[in-house]
């Protein structure tokens, strides 16, 4: 049979990079610390697809409290076609059995395909990139996020996402990120988070909250200002229409189109308010 070598197996911190060098290969542009930040969320979250001993693929299937996040869904190419790439993917899902809700990002042409497996669109994503410019005008409500409490910081993560991601979070504020910042207003209640990443190309955005468009603007601007001309690569949730007013502001072009999808209704969080999500991979 031509699956008799196949088998997976959890991915190792060193197979992480193997992993994140082939998304880059294809013509993907994932951040430089994703692989150490992914490992911490979730050491057993990844997957590798061998053959004879050899990898020939991947697939994320991160778990948080209540639910999972599917991504880096990659088989080489001379490998596919062979049943390979399906039987990571339902190990991905199967891994995550326990948990009451599973995402995933799906390209356009595969929506039809992850809808048979009995996934729902939620919403779609359109991701823009371009020049974003630093603040003329410092906004002293903006603090490092590593300063503020953890617990709060969480508990207004949770708003904005499908689950609880404590560890993900505390991963991603003190390593997968170069910067995490908070909005405070004069209750120090926090009113918006946003984070800037280096990756391959520029620089990622993600997550963006914020309770209003004024608050979103100065976090992007207040996120961009360590880096001359940065260049940004950032997914906006459509339905969101407040923020592709500012995008649509800031005058970065549209790079591509992705659906956000789970396994059923998700539960319930605020959109409205998410100017960016966190990131396409792993939710």
């Amino acid at each position: 049979m031509a699956n008799q070598d196949f088998k997976i197996v959890v991915a190792s911190a060193e197979q992480m990079d193997w992993i994140i060098k082939l998304a880059e290969n294809e013509g993907w542009n994932p951040g430089c610390k994703d692989a150490i930040a992914f490992q911490l969320a979730d050491p057993s979250g990844f997957f590798i697809g061998l053959l004879n001993g050899k990898p020939i693929g991947c697939v994320a299937a991160i778990k948080y409290e209540n639910c999972g996040f599917g991504g880096y869904y990659i088989i080489l190419k001379e490998h596919r076609g062979r049943g390979y790439g399906l039987k990571l993917f339902h190990h991905a899902v199967h891994s995550g059995k326990e948990l009451k809700l599973f995402g995933l990002d799906a390209e356009p042409a595969q929506i039809s395909s992850y809808e048979k497996s009995g996934f729902i669109v939620y919403h779609r994503t359109m991701e823009y990139n371009g020049i974003v410019n630093k603040s003329e005008i410092p906004c002293d409500n903006i603090v490092d996020a590593r300063t503020v409490s953890f617990d709060k910081l969480l508990q207004y993560d949770r708003r904005h996402s499908p689950d609880v991601r404590k560890h993900f979070l505390a991963a991603w504020i003190s390593v997968g990120t170069d910067r995490s910042l908070v909005y405070l207003d004069e209750n120090n209640t926090i009113q918006g988070f946003g984070a800037i990443r280096k990756a391959i190309d520029g620089y990622k955005i993600g997550p963006l909250y914020a309770d209003s468009f004024d608050i979103a603007e100065s976090l992007i601007h207040t996120l961009v200002e360590s880096f001359e001309n940065c260049k940004v690569y950032w997914a906006v949730p459509m339905p969101n229409e407040s923020a592709i007013k500012l995008v649509e502001k800031l005058r970065l072009e549209k790079l591509s189109e992705t659906a956000r999808m789970y396994s059923r209704q998700p539960l319930s969080y605020d959109w409205n308010m998410v100017y960016g999500l966190t990131c396409l991979e792993i939710g």
